[in-house]
């Protein structure tokens, strides 16, 4: 939903079609940011278990990462509950894969992972490992800090 100041009522610019696996649908979205170059929201569709782009006045989404079929598993092609989400200024995306307790990257336009925090399906408090991470953010030199919900803590994982 969108809203301007001084106006009551949302406009709806993605979903809206019930919860769903459908390229009309989103199923439980989590995480969103802003892409000004394509005009669009990066999306973390949880329930999904993928990541979508909807450019704005759009109907539809386009498969980012993860599988179209909603299925979750570990491989480097595969999310399992993505939450928070964020990109970099060259476009690579970085996804808080939660229920895997690791953060994916995926290079601008790639759909093949690469895990640069955690190990996947490996929750522990192990400084290297997360547990249930949310939300990521990137600072100015591209270092991460993750949410590690699990592990009571905000973790910062020098630019790799």
């Amino acid at each position: 939903m969108r809203y301007t100041s001084n106006i009551n009522a949302g406009v709806l610019v993605a979903g809206g079609n019930g919860r769903g696996n459908d390229s009309n649908q989103l199923h439980s979205p989590m995480g969103v940011y802003f892409e000004s170059l394509t005009n669009s929201l990066i999306i973390a569709n949880m329930g999904s278990n993928n990541i979508v782009r909807w450019r704005l006045g759009d109907s539809n989404w386009t498969l980012v990462a993860g599988n179209l079929n909603a299925s979750s598993a570990n491989s480097p092609f595969a999310l399992s509950g993505p939450f928070g989400l964020t990109l970099d200024p060259l476009g690579n995306l970085y996804v808080a894969d939660t229920n895997n307790h690791r953060i994916q990257f995926f290079p601008r336009e790639q759909i093949r992972g690469r895990t640069i925090a955690g190990v996947a399906g490996v929750p522990s408090s192990n400084p290297n490992y997360l547990r249930g991470p949310y939300s990521i953010i990137l600072d100015n030199q591209l270092n991460l800090y993750v949410a590690d919900t699990g592990n009571h803590r905000v973790q910062k994982f020098l630019r790799y």
